[in-house]
């Protein structure tokens, strides 16, 4: 079950002010009226950097992760004291060596990557990091290549 907290009206303007022109991270782009805020969220003395979404009727929501849900000692329907900060660092994972120099010999899967939404090229990337053998990292070279040529192959041409 996700779990999240409906931020209040206020706080979600007051931080929507503060971003107000910055650059939104991963994109370089300004945004005058954010459509997400990215934040770090401490409850329960547990933080993490997450992002506000916009939820029905103009306001915003926020995921609560297990860490920081437990660190409260919270669950569904109970109250939680929040503290958001906006977060505008940039959010990109490096991208590893080995994934790098296969994306270098394959232009079309190297488009691919390049194309992702920054959050799923940042997910790609994590769960091709999360190989810890030399075996485990060359099959997921192949996958992931394999698996990017595939996006390219069945991108809607523009």
């Amino acid at each position: 079950m996700m779990r999240h907290v409906d931020v209040p009206d206020e706080i979600a303007r007051a931080l929507a002010k503060q971003m107000g022109g910055a650059r939104l991270p991963g994109t370089g782009r300004k945004q005058t009226k954010p459509k997400y805020i990215p934040v770090v969220a401490i409850v329960g003395a547990k933080s993490a950097r997450t992002t506000l979404v916009p939820a029905r009727g103009g306001r915003f929501r926020m995921q609560i992760n297990t860490a920081q849900r437990k660190a409260a000692g919270a669950d569904t329907g109970d109250a939680v004291s929040v503290e958001l900060r906006l977060d505008l660092s940039s959010r990109d994972v490096p991208v590893p060596a080995d994934l790098r120099k296969a994306l270098a010999k394959h232009p079309k899967a190297r488009k691919a990557f390049e194309e992702m939404p920054p959050g799923h090229r940042r997910q790609f990337t994590m769960w091709f990091d999360s190989a810890k053998s030399a075996a485990a990292r060359s099959r997921r070279v192949d996958r992931a290549i394999d698996h990017l040529l595939e996006r390219a192959l069945l991108r809607p041409r523009r």
